[in-house]
């Protein structure tokens, strides 16, 4: 396969085209012996080799390091070996013919990325697909197996009783590795969650959503419709994405050091992790608005104001729940009320005609 590469002077990144094929990857690697670290984009952004707005791209988990000098030209020549090709990713500016000794193909101008990629200008910026996801939310890609839980990294002696009760869902005694079992169960009730909401979207009256939208939007003074998402770079405010196609809204908010414009991509290019696809009950579980793709926003609404999380519930509020995509209540009070009552109190979650039993997430994360 194509392997994709960023170096700097103390890491060298390989880029695999979908997570699966980076965890096959470094276990074989490590299995033989060479090196394989843990990614981490601060060298890389630290180098300025981060395009503005393009940070979420870089997912560690379909990333691995084979840290610099004699260490990454073994890894690397073991790739090489393997049959695979390396390939500059279009992040590195300055290209050569080697890196650490060994060959990496310079891409042609013009070239597809591995996997795939897609562009379309949307509001006025540039979008790409990125891991091979598309521009538009796809049940094939929706659940992909990834092995690596996201959850941060903690210990045995923080809770002995749920890392117990949580042992079985590993394969690894640091409870960073998910097992097949777990994974392949867990990817079913994903998509059977994926495809209740979907008929709960295909169920949805489209003239009750618009007008719906249009009071929501009239109740805040000063909201327009956004055409050109670069206007709103660094600017606070309460934001509400629209996706007509599954007459659904997410409301959110952000400050001036984020600003709409930035948090608004954030969700288009980010990927909602594997181990998280479900949010309390297969059966209640919203899908996230980070499972949906650029071209699903269709519409975006935006007010600037500084007192953007104050007001974000109450503008959520506004709308019928059965519209919105938030999988919690907005404002400063939800991180208060999830830290003293836990996260079940801030929740939101919908109702799905289902003859199934309602089967609760034992979430690793």
């Amino acid at each position: 396969m194509e392997l994709e590469i960023t170096v700097t002077p103390r890491e060298t990144h390989v880029w695999a085209p979908r997570p699966q094929a980076a965890q096959e990857l470094r276990h074989e690697l490590t299995e033989a012996g060479y090196l394989v670290r843990d990614a981490d984009p601060w060298d890389l952004d630290t180098a300025g080799l981060i395009p503005d707005g393009e940070h979420l791209e870089f997912d560690p988990a379909h990333i691995f390091d084979v840290g610099f000098g004699a260490d990454a030209n073994a890894t690397l020549h073991a790739l090489v070996d393997s049959g695979h090709t390396l390939i500059w990713h279009r992040w590195q500016t300055r290209l050569s013919r080697k890196v650490w000794g060994v060959p990496v193909a310079i891409p042609r101008r013009g070239r597809p990325r591995a996997g795939g990629t897609e562009t379309a200008t949307h509001f006025g910026t540039t979008v790409r697909s990125t891991r091979g996801l598309g521009l538009r939310i796809s049940r094939e890609v929706y659940a992909t197996i990834n092995k690596r839980s996201s959850s941060p990294r903690w210990h045995r002696d923080d809770n002995p009783e749920l890392w117990d009760a949580l042992d079985s869902v590993y394969e690894d005694a640091e409870h960073r590795i998910l097992t097949d079992e777990w994974c392949e169960e867990h990817r079913d009730r994903a998509l059977q969650n994926f495809d209740l909401n979907m008929a709960h979207f295909a169920s949805l009256d489209r003239g009750e959503f618009e007008r719906a939208l249009r009071s929501a939007v009239a109740s805040q003074r000063g909201m327009v419709e956004v055409k050109d998402l670069t206007k709103w770079d660094g600017v606070a405010g309460l934001y509400v994405m629209v996706l007509d196609e599954y007459a659904q809204v997410y409301v959110g908010a952000t400050n001036s050091w984020t600003g709409i414009a930035k948090r608004v991509r954030q969700h288009w290019t980010t990927q909602k992790q594997f181990d998280r696809l479900i949010f309390g009950d297969v059966d209640k579980s919203i899908i996230s608005i980070d499972s949906f793709r650029a071209l699903d926003t269709t519409r975006i609404f935006a007010l600037k104001t500084e007192s953007s999380f104050a007001d974000e519930n109450d503008l959520l509020e506004q709308f019928p729940a059965k519209f919105t995509l938030n999988r919690l209540r907005g404002g400063n009070d939800a991180v208060h009320l999830a830290g003293f009552l836990g996260v079940g109190a801030v929740m939101r979650s919908r109702e799905f005609a289902t003859d199934d039993p309602s089967t609760t997430e034992l979430d690793p994360a």
